[in-house]
């Protein structure tokens, strides 16, 4: 049985000698180890520093900087092409316990789920502001939601992936993975379960989120762009009803009040005004429907694609 754990870096000179020394060197169920780097178009000396440290096996290097989710991504591909049989993702920046990977990856060793996500306990996390530990939670539910998952952590980079699972993923994002990694292998039905884990103290800010309002506004539209991709009759179906159910009552409105007054012309406008939203209803309702079929052709591509990436990666 052979771990990859990949760390994603984006000028991490500094902690990224401390977070490798905290990965234990052998793990219960596990033969083989290896560690990977991906730089994501670092200007300082991270690439040097991880081809220095002797437990880094593989640097990958993107020519540019293309945002976490893509040098997230640049590793699952890289973990794959070596042979991964679990994927371990952590952060550079030595926020997680690797202590922890044992207990991140069990799960998945006693076959009971494909991807295990870390739960920081946010609750507990002393340098975590009161604003930002609600809206943490606030988040988790909102997501949990839609994927009809209950992970305490939705925002965790802390994560382990069996192979099948890794294989599946794909990421449209360029900002982050964490959310719609979340919502993409629910809707594949994968298992999710998420293992309470520790985090060290903090080493500096977090480059992902600059500000609060930033944040909040890039993750809201993650999730709504999300909500669209993978569920888009429901969210066009919702903004039918919205248009529709004011539309149906006013017309209903103006024909019970010309039949209750015969002849009765003095409410055409609620009519004209009607008809217009109910024809507003009805081509969200066309436009949900064929978003539905793009969804359709996009699992038979995400399965041609499956195919492909199992005979590659299995040569």
């Amino acid at each position: 049985m052979k771990l990859v754990v990949q760390i994603p870096c984006f000028n991490e000179e500094e902690t990224l000698q401390e977070t490798v020394d905290g990965i234990p060197e052998r793990f219960p169920g596990i033969d083989d180890i290896e560690i990977i780097v991906i730089d994501d178009g670092s200007t300082d000396n991270t690439v040097e520093t991880a081809e220095r440290i002797a437990r880094v096996t593989d640097v990958v290097r993107l020519p540019v900087h293309r945002g976490l989710a893509s040098a997230f991504m640049a590793g699952i591909h890289r973990s794959l092409a070596r042979g991964a049989d679990v994927i371990v993702n952590t952060d550079a920046d030595n926020q997680y316990c690797g202590e922890d990977i044992a207990k991140l990856i069990k799960p998945i060793l006693d076959g009971k789920t494909n991807v295990v996500i870390g739960n920081r306990q946010v609750h507990d996390i002393r340098h975590f502001s009161f604003i930002k530990k609600i809206l943490q939670k606030l988040g988790s539910k909102t997501v949990n939601i839609l994927a009809k998952r209950e992970i305490s952590d939705v925002t965790s980079g802390f994560r382990a992936f069996s192979r099948e699972s890794a294989t599946r993923l794909r990421v449209f994002s360029t900002y982050s993975y964490t959310l719609e990694t979340i919502l993409q292998l629910s809707s594949m039905k994968f298992d999710i379960v998420s293992v309470n884990i520790r985090t060290n103290p903090k080493l500096r800010k977090s480059r992902l989120m600059r500000s609060m309002p930033e944040y909040v506004w890039r993750s809201m539209l993650t999730i709504i762009k999300l909500f669209y991709i993978y569920n888009p009759f429901k969210l066009f179906f919702s903004l039918s009803m919205i248009f529709g159910i004011p539309g149906i009552t006013l017309v209903a409105r103006f024909f019970f009040l010309y039949f209750k007054i015969k002849g009765q012309t003095g409410h055409v406008q609620s009519l004209i005004i009607g008809l217009t939203l109910c024809g507003a209803s009805g081509i969200m309702l066309l436009i949900g429907a064929v978003a539905q079929l793009i969804t359709t052709n996009r699992k038979i591509l995400e399965d041609i694609d499956y195919t492909i990436k199992t005979i590659q990666y299995n040569k």
